[in-house]
């Protein structure tokens, strides 16, 4: 059986560079106009070459998203821009539609095409007409179960094929919603949905404007579209069973310090199933990865259709809130080690600094081999070189740091009354 790859999002060059380092076997990331996260810091064409041939340097596959539904007046441009990719391609290009499907063999015939979810490919035959238009990967479809999962790859074994694993899952079938371009002008099929799924709702009735009615018995009214995150840490051995090629992880819009930990634990995951493959993971293994997911900002999780329709729908929602669980302050992240200290046995780090971090707090260090450990601010100092008491988010400064960091270490810390069960 084959090894998983672990597919990571890169919003941007940062959280690109952060996904390699702490595991990633390849990287997914849109170009500035055709992606469907438009707002995620996408890659201009000259980033977009430079992130590929950093992928290259490093081993890791690069995946460009051009998976816009494009109207008519999308494709001459759109023609242009995969001319530019002609002398750096990268590993594949996830694509959505089939006139896109027809362009991108046109332009880049070498490069191989992963269908994206929003194709919402839900069964066998519809993964075989794909594969006859040139598709040599898909993204199956969220609501498969793993019964599902399994038929699919046994009865289309010359595709690959890829599932999300983790992060934020859309109230609508695979993705395809119209409620934000209905309610806002902002086009969720174009990379630029609003999220009104997220907003919270009570009735009025229309002669009586003003007075809303609670659709639940909660004043503050209900979040009747709020879809929970996605968690299938537990049952990555059941679907590496399945003959599935790879997991990939959702949030291209998320920070530098999501990319992190969520690739960080399931790297973890797939190592010990190459190490030991198993059916189960350990309650022990299981209680520390979950424990560390609960640190990333997130919303409450669900193992969706993963056993299929068993009961589990009204687990899919979560109607009181729609506000993200927030464990933890994304402090830092290293960008480099200016000078060590064996004496003392403290560094100067220079930081991208993303919350507020003060001279003397103590701050835990995220690595990418979890060994995280405990560190004190001794000093800092602005990029001029002024020494102060704090620094503030998007800032670059210099930290006197306890013990030895390195790059792409990660400062964090426990918000005050925090702790939040999975």
């Amino acid at each position: 059986m084959t090894k998983l790859e672990l597919l990571a999002p890169a919003g941007n060059r940062e959280k690109l560079e952060v996904a390699i380092a702490y595991g990633a076997d390849a990287v997914y990331f849109g170009c500035s106009e055709f992606s469907l996260r438009r707002r995620a810091g996408n890659f201009s064409q000259v980033e977009t070459a430079a992130a590929i041939a950093y992928c290259r340097e490093h081993g890791v596959k690069a995946y460009l998203a051009v998976n816009l539904l494009p109207y008519n007046a999308d494709l001459a441009v759109f023609g242009d821009y995969l001319k530019g990719l002609q002398s750096l391609p990268p590993d594949a290009l996830i694509v959505g539609d089939p006139g896109v499907i027809t362009l991108c063999r046109e332009y880049l015939p070498g490069v191989s095409l992963h269908l994206s979810t929003q194709a919402n490919t839900l069964n066998y035959r519809a993964a075989s007409f794909w594969r006859k238009n040139g598709v040599s990967r898909i993204n199956l479809a969220r609501e498969l179960s793993l019964h599902d999962i399994a038929e699919v790859v046994r009865q289309v074994p010359e595709l690959e094929f890829e599932v999300f694993v983790h992060g934020a899952m859309c109230m609508a079938y695979s993705g395809r919603c119209l409620l934000s371009l209905a309610l806002t002008g902002r086009h969720a099929n174009r990379g630029d949905c609003a999220q009104p799924c997220r907003w919270g709702y009570a009735l009025q009735e229309e002669t009586r404007p003003g007075e809303y009615m609670a659709l639940e018995e909660d004043e503050r009214g209900s979040y009747i579209l709020n879809a929970k995150d996605l968690c299938l840490i537990a049952r990555l051995p059941e679907l590496k069973t399945t003959g599935i090629n790879s997991v990939k992880i959702e949030g291209r819009m998320k920070s530098a310090y999501y990319v992190a930990v969520v690739t960080r634990v399931y790297r973890q995951a797939l190592d010990e199933l190459v190490r030991s493959p198993k059916t189960l993971f350990s309650p022990e293994q299981l209680e520390k990865w979950k424990n560390e997911l609960t640190r990333v900002s997130h919303r409450r999780y669900t193992e969706a259709f993963i056993d299929g329709d068993q009961g589990r729908s009204q687990d899919l929602q979560y109607s009181a809130s729609s506000a993200y669980l927030r464990d933890y302050r994304f402090c830092a992240l290293v960008l480099e080690v200016v000078r060590y200290d064996p004496a003392n046995r403290s560094c100067l780090v220079r930081l991208n600094v993303k919350d507020r971090l003060r001279r003397g707090a103590k701050i835990e260090v995220l690595t990418p081999e979890m060994d995280d450990f405990t560190t004190t601010i001794l000093s800092l100092q602005k990029e001029s070189g002024e020494s102060v008491i704090e620094v503030h988010p998007g800032t670059v400064a210099l930290a006197r740091c306890q013990g030895l960091l390195a790059p792409y270490h990660i400062l964090r810390q426990l918000v005050t009354g925090a702790g939040v069960a999975i």
